[in-house]
């Protein structure tokens, strides 16, 4: 079954970043590599953890709504430090498995012209693991 793209939702603290366009998850693994003589000049790689990274864009919202993370909220977000930096994630696409965690903004982004609608970019990089949510 295919999933459509609003079918899919990253949620900070259970809401939704308001006039949200588009969600992107990455998952990195990170590697180890090891070569010994028994290995025959093969390297032999392992994973030892996972970088994960989401993504999500907006048409940008001063105003939010119920159920739905303002720009002001998400740029309060990012301009936290410390322990008040750290938020906690859901995420889900229709008909699967809900995950979820604790993430910190690393990038946030407003871009306007003079001919379209402004729009905002955050990055967000899991701290921790991503788990199942049951």
């Amino acid at each position: 079954m295919a999933v459509e793209g609003y079918n899919i939702a990253f949620r900070i603290g259970g809401n939704t970043i308001a006039g949200r366009t588009q969600d992107d998850l990455t998952i990195a693994a990170r590697t180890k590599e090891s070569l010994t003589k028994d290995d025959a000049g093969s390297p032999q790689v392992s994973i030892t953890g996972h970088d994960i990274t989401f993504r999500a864009t907006a048409l940008m919202d001063v105003t939010g709504g119920t159920g739905k993370i303002s720009r002001d909220t998400l740029l309060a977000d990012a301009l936290a430090t410390s322990t008040g930096a750290v938020l906690e994630f859901t995420y889900v696409a229709a008909g699967g498995a809900t995950y979820g965690g604790n993430c910190v903004i690393t990038n946030y982004t407003e871009s306007s012209n003079a001919s379209d609608d402004a729009t905002i970019t955050v990055d967000f990089r899991v701290s921790g693991a991503m788990t199942p949510v049951s």
